[in-house]
C-alpha cells in the first residue's frame, strides 16, 4: 500500500521553460539516516510518512493460472501440465526460472492447487462464448445435414481422445490401449467413408471410459450425462467434464509429490537460482540494495560487542521491511516469487493497524455507555463489521470513503446495543465527534494507527529475532486483533524461514562484502 506522494501533480502540457523555473519547488524524497540499522522509511521532507497509493503491479493482479501464476507456464495462452520429472529436471533459462516457480509455490502454499482458467476480461469471455458457440453450432449442423457432414465431429473426437490421454497415468497401459481402439480415428474415418458411422453410439464408449477414470466427485455429472438424450449438449457436457478431470487429475499429482518437493525444493531452488545467476552479469544487485539499506553504522562495525551480532541483525531488519514495503522500491531478486504473499502480508499489516485504531479511539468514546460485561462481546461485533468494510482498503485513498461507513457502523452497532438494553442511543455531538476522530486514521501519521502498525511490526521482529521457540507477549492495545496478529506473525514467520534457508548462503556473502566492510583509517 505504500506508495508516491499524493502531492502536486505536474500536467504533461507545461512547457519546458515552466519546468525549469519550478524545478527547486518540487517536493523531494529522501531516505532518513539510520545509524541504530532500523528500517529505513521513505518519508516526505517534514519526515512524515508517505501516503499508500495502489500498486498496480503483482499485489493487484489476478493470482496466475487464476490460482497461481508462472511467467512463460503458459506460453501462448494454452494450458499445460507439468510431470514431477520435467519440474525437478527443469533446464537454464526461463523453463529452469518458471519450473523453480512452480516447485516453489506448491512448497510454500499447502493449499495450493490448479483451477480452471477464466477469461480476463469481458471481451474475451465474450470472444470466447461466441468461437464455442460457433463450433457446437457448426457441429449440430453438420450432423442434421443430409448425407451427414463429419468434419467437426472428427475434430471433436481428436480432441476427446487428447484429453483422455491427458488425464492417464504412466501405470494406465491397459487404459491407454482401450481408448486406443474405440477412439481409433482411422478406423472412424473409414466408418464415415462407408456411410455407417453411429455417432451417437460413442458418446456411451466414452462416458463408460471417463467413469472409470474420473474421481469419486464427478460420478454424479457422469450419471447424469448417460441420462441426456440430445447428441450436441450430450458431448458439450462430455468436453466440460473432461476439463474438470483434467484438474482433478493435476492436483491430485501435486498432492501426491507434495512431500517429495518440498524435501527437495530448497536445494532445487538455491541450484536453478545460481543457474539464473551464472547467465547475468549481476543478478543480486537489487538483493544488494536491500540488504545495504540496513547496514550499521562504521561506530557499531568496530565496536567488538556488535560484532557477532551484526550479521544477524542486518537480515533480520531487512525482512521487517517487507511487512512495510515501500513500492518506492524493486522486491530482491530473492523475494520476487513471494511477491503475492508479500503484497498481501503488508495489506494485512495495514488493515490490522487500522481495524485496532478504530476500536480503541470507538471505546474510548463509548465505554461509559457499555455494561463492562458485555464490552468485549461489543468489540468484537464492531471490529467483524469494521474488518468487512476494510476488506476493500488498498490505498490510503480509499480510507476516504470507507472510514465514513466505519464511522456509521459503529454507531449503528452501539446504538443496536443501548436499545437491546433499554437506554438512550448515542447524542449527535457525540456521533459527530467520534467520526471524525474515526476520519483521521485515513492519515498513516494518525498517532494511534501508526502506534498500533509499530507493535504489530515490533512483534513480528521478537517472532524471527528469537532464538527460542517462546512466543513474544501481545504487545498492549493488540489483544482485540490477536487472531490477526496471530495470521501475520505465522505466515511471516514461515516465509522468512523458507527463505533463509534457500538463500541464507547469498545474504551472508552479501553481508560480509557490502554491510560489515571496514574502511580503514
Amino acid at each position: 500500500m505504500r506508495k508516491g506522494f499524493l502531492g502536486p501533480i505536474k500536467k504533461e502540457n507545461q512547457s519546458q521553460k515552466e519546468n525549469d523555473t519550478k524545478e527547486d519547488e518540487k517536493p523531494t524524497v529522501k531516505i532518513l539516516e539510520t545509524p541504530t540499522g532500523a528500517i529505513p522509511k521513505v518519508r516526505d521532507v517534514t519526515g512524515k510518512k508517505r501516503r499508500r497509493t495502489r500498486s498496480m503491479g503483482s499485489s493487484l493482479s489476478p493470482s496466475p493460472g487464476r490460482g497461481f501464476f508462472v511467467p512463460g507456464y503458459n506460453a501462448g495462452g494454452s494450458s499445460s501440465s507439468m510431470s514431477l520429472s520435467e519440474l525437478m529436471d527443469a533446464s537454464k533459462g526461463m523453463k529452469g526460472l518458471t519450473n523453480m516457480a512452480l516447485a516453489h509455490e506448491i512448497a510454500v502454499d499447502k493449499n495450493f492447487s490448479l483451477t480452471k482458467i477464466q477469461p480476463e476480461n469481458e471481451i474475451e469471455k465474450q470472444i470466447k462464448e461466441i468461437m464455442q458457440k460457433a463450433f457446437w453450432d457448426l457441429l449440430k449442423e453438420q450432423l442434421e445435414s443430409e448425407p451427414p457432414v463429419y468434419t467437426q465431429a472428427m475434430t471433436l473426437f481428436t480432441e476427446i481422445k487428447a484429453m483422455l490421454y491427458s488425464i492417464l497415468l504412466p501405470q494406465h497401459e491397459k487404459l491407454k490401449e482401450k481408448i486406443e481402439g474405440i477412439l481409433d480415428i482411422e478406423v472412424i474415418q473409414q466408418q464415415i467413408d462407408a456411410e455407417v458411422l453411429e455417432f451417437d453410439k460413442y458418446a456411451g464408449y466414452i462416458l463408460g471410459l471417463m467413469g472409470i477414470l474420473c474421481a469419486p466427485v464427478r460420478d454424479d455429472q457422469i450419471a447424469a450425462l448417460k441420462q441426456m438424450t440430445e447428441i450436441v449438449p450430450l458431448f458439450k457436457g462430455i468436453m466440460e467434464t473432461l476439463e474438470m478431470m483434467k484438474l482433478d487429475m493435476a492436483n491430485f499429482t501435486i498432492q501426491t509429490v507434495r512431500g517429495t518437493i518440498e524435501k527437495e525444493s530448497k536445494d532445487y531452488e538455491r541450484k536453478k537460482f545460481q543457474e539464473f545467476l551464472d547467465t547475468q552479469d549481476d543478478g543480486l544487485g537489487t538483493t544488494r540494495e536491500w540488504l545495504i539499506r540496513h547496514a550499521p553504522t562504521q561506530d557499531e562495525i568496530d565496536d567488538p560487542k556488535y560484532k557477532k551480532l551484526l550479521g544477524a541483525r542486518i537480515l533480520n531488519e531487512a525482512y521487517m521491511e517487507i511487512l512495510e514495503w515501500d513500492d518506492y522500491h524493486n522486491l530482491p531478486e530473492t523475494l520476487v516469487m513471494d511477491a503475492k504473499r508479500i503484497y498481501a502480508l503488508r495489506d494485512k499489516v495495514e488493515r490490522a493497524s487500522v481495524s485496532t485504531a478504530v476500536i480503541l479511539l470507538s471505546f474510548s468514546n463509548l465505554n461509559a455507555f457499555i455494561i463492562p460485561m458485555d464490552s468485549q462481546r461489543v468489540k468484537e461485533t464492531v471490529k467483524q463489521h469494521a474488518d468487512i468494510l476494510l476488506q476493500d482498503f488498498f490505498e490510503d485513498a480509499d480510507l476516504l470513503k470507507i472510514l465514513p461507513s466505519v464511522a456509521a457502523q459503529v454507531v449503528k452497532d452501539v446504538n443496536d446495543y443501548l436499545t437491546e438494553k433499554n437506554r438512550p442511543v448515542l447524542g449527535d455531538e457525540l456521533v459527530k465527534n467520534l467520526t471524525e476522530q474515526l476520519e483521521s486514521l485515513e492519515d498513516p501519521n494518525q498517532r494511534i494507527r501508526d502506534l498500533l502498525q509499530k507493535r504489530i511490526v515490533d512483534f513480528c521482529k521478537q517472532l524471527i529475532s528469537s532464538t527460542n521457540k517462546s512466543v513474544p507477549q501481545l504487545p498492549p492495545g493488540l489483544t482485540i486483533c490477536k487472531n490477526d496478529l496471530g495470521a501475520i506473525a505465522g505466515q511471516f514467520l514461515k516465509l522468512v524461514n523458507y527463505n533463509k534457508e534457500v538463500f541464507g548462503e547469498f545474504y551472508n556473502d552479501i553481508i560480509e562484502n557490502h554491510c560489515l566492510f571496514k574502511v580503514e583509517a
